[in-house]
């Protein structure tokens, strides 16, 4: 990654050699650096990581365990995005988020509705840099994403997710971080 301008920097280097010296050897590099380093780009976005290979899901009693595998190249900075939603078009999911973790500790989740009926949980992950937009989602499942039961006795209807990151409460499932750097405020957006 590089910064633009570098017309303009050269003109400074001819006008004032000792400042444009200065600018083009350790402000541009610690801009640069900076960046690089915390997964991010001065000038927009820089691309996603690849999707994880797949993602492995353990439960016991009523406990799941979602571990990530991603092998692909990455940098410093990755972080693991696991959306659990009680439909395959994952609406109004619940968002684990694990940080940088591959394998975070499990989490409980209910067996029953309030009703008695079994809650089929789905579960995909995405991998995001601060600077980027998600990875596409690994479904638990393989291509479409298959249900997961629990093992146990606890009825509880579930609220409905509100979502992850920038993504508007409700909607835009699966956006791990979010898809855009800011999520402006619910409601009229001027007054007339």
């Amino acid at each position: 990654m590089s910064l633009s301008g570098n017309d303009l920097l050269a003109q400074i280097e001819g006008e004032n050699p000792k400042l444009g010296q200065y600018l083009r050897r350790y402000i541009a590099t610690a801009i640069q650096t900076t960046a690089k380093n915390a997964a991010v780009s001065p000038r927009g976005m820089i691309h996603a990581p690849q999707a994880p290979e797949s993602i492995s899901v353990t439960t016991s009693g009523e406990y799941m365990q979602v571990t990530v595998n991603h092998t692909s190249a990455s940098q410093k900075g990755v972080q693991y995005v696991t959306h659990i939603a009680t439909n395959p078009q994952f609406s109004n999911a619940m968002i684990h988020d694990h940080g940088c973790s591959r394998c975070p500790p499990p989490f409980p989740l209910p067996t029953k509705d309030a009703s008695g009926n079994t809650h089929n949980f789905y579960v995909a992950t995405v991998a995001q840099y601060p600077g980027s937009p998600p990875s596409a989602p690994t479904y638990y499942g393989g291509v479409e994403p298959a249900a997961v039961t629990m093992g146990g006795s606890t009825q509880m209807d579930l609220q409905q997710g509100t979502g992850s990151g920038t993504a508007s409460n409700g909607g835009q499932p699966l956006v791990g971080l979010g898809k855009s750097q800011v999520r402006l405020a619910q409601g009229a957006k001027r007054q007339v």
